[in-house]
C-alpha cells in the first residue's frame, strides 16, 4: 500500500487508493498474471517502445503522433494475433 489517501476509495484490484473505476472495468494499476501465475512486466515492452517512438517523432518530424500511435497499435495487434508459442 504505497499510495495512501483516505479521501480516495481503496481499490481491491491494485491495493492502492485512487478515484473509483467504473463497475466491471479492470484497474490499469492492477497486476496481470500469466496462465502460470507469474506477474507480467509490461515495462520491458513499453519503455523501449516509448524511446523508439520519441526518436522517430523527432527524426521524422512527425506532426501527428496520435495517427502514428494508431498505426503502431494496428500493426502490433496483427503481430499479437499471429503470435504462437
Amino acid at each position: 500500500m504505497s499510495n495512501v489517501n483516505p479521501s480516495m476509495p481503496f481499490c481491491n484490484q491494485c491495493e492502492m487508493y485512487h478515484p473509483p473505476i467504473a463497475s466491471g472495468q479492470r484497474c490499469p494499476n492492477a497486476k496481470i498474471k500469466t496462465v502460470t501465475g507469474d506477474n507480467i512486466d509490461f515495462s520491458i515492452l513499453f519503455i523501449p517502445l516509448k524511446t523508439i517512438c520519441i526518436s522517430q517523432i523527432e527524426n521524422k518530424k512527425i506532426k501527428n503522433p496520435k495517427k502514428m500511435f494508431g498505426n503502431i497499435i494496428v500493426e502490433i495487434t496483427k503481430m499479437i494475433e499471429k503470435y504462437e508459442e
